[in-house]
């Protein structure tokens, strides 16, 4: 078992949640490849997006169909940029892809896109390239882990 699916799980258990990962046979580090490995649209897939900014590391979950503005983060944080895959994993641990919404290190501020909170459950990275995270992105700010923001476009 890979070592970010275990912290993905451990996280999941310590805070008593039924998410679930799920181990899919082909690599999911793009929306299409996420959405054709579940047979969900991709629509139901979100990305974790780490950003760079002056004083700060975010991990940004957007709509797998949509992108980040990142100009809408200015309220929150200054000189931001997308980080490069080896910053990613650098910075989180997991590489791009596999970017989990939760188990960061101390310190990475999760953000969710306002337009997330009208979905149940949601698929994201699971700690690794074939992994996927099923998940409540309103549970995940109801239990004060992420930030609501309106960051897509």
């Amino acid at each position: 078992m890979s070592s970010g699916r275990v912290k993905v799980e451990g996280w999941i258990r310590s805070h008593g949640l039924n998410w679930r990962v799920l181990e899919v046979p082909s690599s999911t580090r793009t929306v299409d490849d996420a959405a054709r490995a579940l047979g969900v649209s991709r629509d139901a897939i979100v990305k974790t997006l780490v950003v760079i900014c002056r004083d700060s590391v975010l991990a940004v979950i957007v709509p797998g169909d949509r992108r980040l503005d990142i100009s809408k983060l200015r309220g929150v944080a200054r000189d931001c940029r997308l980080a490069k895959p080896g910053e990613v994993e650098a910075l989180t641990g997991y590489s791009v892809g596999g970017v989990p919404p939760i188990a960061l290190p101390e310190g990475v501020k999760v953000i969710v896109d306002r337009s997330l909170l009208d979905r149940g459950v949601v698929y994201g990275g699971g700690g690794g390239e074939n992994l996927l995270l099923e998940f409540s992105p309103r549970d995940l700010v109801s239990l004060g882990f992420a930030v609501v923001l309106d960051v897509s476009k």
